[in-house]
């Protein structure tokens, strides 16, 4: 029984890593229906490092909580409704909407910063990737959703980068949303990205604000850690 068990949480842990693959190859068919080119070196540059760390945080993810995987892919009837709102908002503006006007920044030759903003955008990239997988490595309740998880006796997490902020993954997006424009070189696209930011940020507060109230150690957890994304200021 056990092992029926963990095998259905594996099968259901990889169709949700393929559907996360599928989201990634249309984001990439955004960009270039919306370039009308394939030869944007930036949009390949992006994409090659986007494919490559997904795969990263998928097999570690598989590897580590294949369960917490398989909860990511489910709808569930505990979440919040700002947070269905929310996820609205972000999903299709991070999935498919900043690639779209990175691309039409390509097509109509728009405005494009220098190799060194490039440069940086790839280390910011990849800095938001170590801030991903690094709390996945440490917490087996990183669900997509806001939401207490009593089905999964979610408890709080005070090791790795938790130890430094309490939402090292929404640090990560927000990273990920600067790098985005730098690397394309598009300022259209930074517009996009402000807005993404914006949804974190609230949904960061409302998150926090949820757990203080509702999972049990949270709030003295908020004296230890004072800092829910950026050490020193917030």
């Amino acid at each position: 029984m056990k092992n029926d068990t963990q095998h259905l949480i594996r099968e259901q842990a990889m169709k949700y890593s393929l559907l996360v693959m599928f989201q990634r190859v249309l984001g990439l068919l955004c960009f270039l229906l919306a370039a009308g080119t394939i030869s944007s070196l930036q949009g390949w540059i992006y994409f090659s490092l986007y494919f490559f760390i997904s795969m990263i945080t998928l097999i570690v993810m598989q590897s580590r909580y294949p369960n917490t995987l398989s909860e990511r892919g489910k709808k569930h009837d505990d979440t919040p409704p700002w947070d269905k709102v929310l996820l609205a908002l972000y999903v299709p503006l991070a999935f498919y909407g900043i690639y779209l006007v990175a691309g039409l920044d390509v097509r109509y030759n728009g405005t494009y910063l220098d190799i060194v903003s490039m440069i940086i955008g790839i280390l910011l990239f990849i800095i938001s990737a170590i801030f991903m997988i690094w709390p996945i490595l440490e917490n087996e309740h990183f669900e997509s959703t806001a939401r207490i998880q009593k089905d999964r006796n979610q408890t709080v997490i005070t090791t790795g980068p938790y130890r430094i902020i309490r939402h090292p993954g929404y640090t990560s997006i927000i990273l990920w949303a600067i790098s985005v424009p730098l690397i394309f070189g598009s300022i259209l696209t930074g517009m996009v990205s402000l807005i993404i930011i914006a949804v974190i940020i609230l949904r960061t507060y409302l998150e926090d604000t949820m757990l203080q109230k509702e999972l049990s150690g949270y709030r003295t957890y908020c004296t230890q850690v004072k800092y829910r994304l950026i050490p020193f200021l917030w």
